[in-house]
């Protein structure tokens, strides 16, 4: 009767071994920041910002040199009374108008920088689904937030994402 347990016990044992081994599982591991920065959707991405950027500082030092002009007519000691008022609401008009046009430039880039991010993230995140699924791989970790410690370079499927995003088909806009 002993021995019968023993034997079950060690049938048991190889079991549970034999079986954790089958669910063994395969990770992978992505730096989407490099993604973001590598790949041709991103380098795009980003010279539309940046393009988007200086056309906004264009218009901004447009009306940046227009207030400086009247601020130089302000100066100028020979003017009326009504003149100079009449300078002062100009100046106060355009200084309001810079600042909202800052306003409304930097929320429109901060709002194309976010469209932009989530346009490349979401292709990326298809592609690594897609790519995990053709490969076995039972989970993709994100390597960009530093939560992930270590890993093996040869887990590390980052190059193969920016190839597979760069090969893909262009989104229509």
């Amino acid at each position: 009767m002993k021995r019968l347990s023993v034997f079950g016990l060690v049938a048991l044992l190889s079991l549970i071994i034999l079986s954790s081994n089958a669910f063994a599982t395969k990770i992978a591991f992505v730096n989407l920041k490099k993604v973001m920065q590598e790949s041709n959707l991103g380098k795009q991405a980003k010279e539309e910002l940046k393009a988007l950027i200086e056309a906004k500082k264009m218009v901004i030092k447009r009306k940046e040199n227009k207030i400086k002009s009247i601020i130089k007519k302000l100066k100028n000691k020979k003017l009326s009374k009504a003149e100079k008022g009449k300078l002062q609401k100009q100046y106060q008009k355009l200084m309001a108008d810079l600042q909202q046009y800052q306003a409304q430039a930097s929320e429109e880039i901060r709002q194309k920088e976010i469209e932009e991010t989530n346009k490349i993230l979401s292709k990326a995140v298809n592609i690594i689904k897609n790519y995990a699924k053709q490969h076995g791989i039972d989970g993709v970790f994100e390597t960009s937030q530093g939560n992930v410690i270590y890993w093996n370079d040869s887990m590390d499927i980052t190059s193969t994402v920016i190839k597979l995003l760069n090969n893909s088909k262009p989104s229509k806009k």
